[in-house]
């Protein structure tokens, strides 16, 4: 039960840390830099808090893992922003939920989760949040054709990205631990990013970024620490396939989000639609406590 509610919170600050974006027309680029520094400064102060109490994590060659998966969610987080900016908050978030049935086939070949969990309800859970995506996904007549095109492609890039990327943090948690990890995850998210801005963008530019904006994304990637942190307990107590799915709840709260503070949909035009998308997302959810018993 433990790793449920873990997963569970984890959703919660998943829907939170992209929330920023909404109050900031930065560079896509520019914003994803900041969230990445937020992140690497507030994981570092975490695990030397972690040290000054005397946890300290064996380092082994597996943590390099980190690496590459900072590289894939920099891609992820970027192509999430820019989807965001076209599609809006609420309809860009299902999208990227596509993540939990790739993350969830991730898990189960790679990390071989088959054989702690029912692949077939698993899978089902899965489908069961794509199409609640595909139902929560309501166009605004005002929206052209060609920008819902670019918002879904880029919304589904960061799903593939992110899904890939927690298949890395299941492995590199059973080998090394959480603290470590987020560290390196953190710093190499930073670090690719940082580089894309000195080699194709004016990095000049970023000196007369508002000092509002600035906060902003240092505070989304703060938020995100709280993101990750609870996702990667998680995962030293349930598979991968099973808290990634979870996690997907954050669905229900961007979904609130959007609709309530940021009015991004006409909700008694398409109510039917919305109950119809939200009763798959929870099917989902039900199917995953299935698949593990």
């Amino acid at each position: 039960m433990t790793g449920y509610i873990l997963a569970l919170i984890s959703s919660l600050f998943f829907s939170l840390y992209i929330i920023p974006r909404k109050f900031t027309r930065l560079d896509p680029i520019y914003f994803s830099l900041l969230v990445g520094i937020g992140f690497f400064i507030s994981s570092s102060l975490l695990y030397l808090i972690r040290i000054f109490f005397g946890f300290h994590e064996i380092i082994r060659p597996e943590i390099l893992w980190s690496i590459l998966g900072g590289i894939l969610w920099a891609i992820g987080l970027v192509s999430l922003v820019k989807s965001i900016d076209s599609l809006g908050l609420t309809r860009s978030n299902q999208w990227k939920n596509l993540q939990g049935p790739i993350g969830i086939i991730l898990s189960l070949v790679i990390l071989t989760e088959y054989i702690q969990v029912s692949p077939v309800l698993a899978i089902l859970a899965g489908l069961c949040v794509f199409l609640a995506a595909f139902l929560i996904n309501v166009s605004n007549e005002q929206e052209s054709r060609s920008q819902n095109s670019s918002g879904v492609s880029l919304a589904l890039l960061s799903a593939l990205a992110f899904g890939s990327v927690t298949v890395i943090n299941k492995y590199v948690v059973v080998e090394v631990g959480v603290y470590s990890q987020q560290v390196l995850w953190a710093f190499s998210i930073a670090a690719t990013l940082l580089l894309y801005c000195l080699f194709y963008k004016n990095i000049r530019e970023i000196k007369v970024v508002a000092r509002r904006d600035i906060v902003l994304g240092l505070v989304s990637g703060l938020v995100y620490l709280g993101a990750s942190f609870f996702m990667l307990e998680s995962y030293k107590y349930i598979p991968a396939s099973i808290g990634f799915t979870i996690i997907q709840l954050n669905t229900i709260w961007t979904f609130i989000a959007g609709v309530f503070f940021f009015h991004e949909i006409e909700v008694f035009k398409h109510y039917k639609r919305l109950i119809l998308g939200l009763c798959f997302s929870l099917a989902g959810i039900a199917l995953l406590f299935l698949a593990t018993t």
